[in-house]
C-alpha cells in the first residue's frame, strides 16, 4: 500500500470541455462553433447585445452588471447621481458590442443570474426612494386634511348651535 491516501484524486473529467450538440465531438466549453461539423453551440450564457443595450440605456444604475451576475453593480447605484457611472457604462456598452463572440462566451458563458443579495439591494434602492417621495407628499397632505376636518367640525357645531331654538326662561 504505497498509495498516498491524502493525494488529490485524479479525475478524467475536464471542467473546460464539452461535447458538440450536433456531432458529439469533444470541444472547449468556450467554443462558439464545432471544429468538426461547424455547428453553432448554444452556451446558455448572457447575451452581449442585451448587456450592451442595458449598459447604454440603464447603465447609470448598473443594471447591466446585475444582468451579468456581478454584485458590484451596487456601486453604480450608490453613485448614479454623479453621472460618472453613466459615462462609464456608455463606454462599456460599446465595448460589449465590439467584443468578439468567442471572447464574450469565454468571459460570460458561466455567469449565473444575480444573487438574492443583489436583488434585495436593487429592491432597497428602488423602494426606499419611492417610499420617501410618497411620504413627502402624503404626510403634509394628511396634516392639511386633519386641519380641514377639524375646521369643518367647528363650523358644523356653530351652525347647530345657531339653528337650535333658544330656551328662554319661562315662568308660569
Amino acid at each position: 500500500m504505497d498509495e498516498n491516501v491524502y493525494k488529490n484524486p485524479e479525475a478524467s473529467l475536464e471542467n473546460n470541455r464539452a461535447f458538440c450538440r450536433e456531432c458529439g465531438h469533444q470541444i472547449l466549453i468556450t467554443t462558439v462553433t464545432c471544429s468538426k461539423c461547424r455547428a453553432t453551440q448554444v452556451t446558455g450564457g448572457k447575451e452581449k447585445v442585451i448587456a450592451a443595450l442595458l449598459a447604454i440605456f440603464l447603465g447609470n444604475f448598473g443594471i447591466h452588471r446585475f444582468y451579468l451576475g456581478q454584485w458590484w453593480g451596487v456601486f453604480y447605484l450608490l453613485f448614479f447621481w454623479t453621472l460618472i457611472p453613466g459615462i462609464i457604462s456608455l463606454i462599456e456598452g460599446f465595448v460589449f458590442l465590439c467584443t468578439s463572440q468567442e471572447t464574450w462566451t469565454r468571459k460570460y458563458s458561466r455567469t449565473k443570474g444575480s444573487s438574492a443579495l443583489v436583488l434585495v439591494l436593487v429592491l432597497f434602492f428602488a423602494v426606499v426612494p419611492v417610499l420617501g417621495i410618497l411620504a413627502a407628499i402624503a404626510v403634509p397632505a394628511y396634516q392639511q386634511y386633519k386641519e380641514n376636518a377639524e375646521q369643518h367640525q367647528i363650523e358644523a357645531k356653530k351652525k347647530n348651535m345657531e339653528s337650535e331654538p333658544q330656551l328662554q326662561d319661562f315662568q308660569p
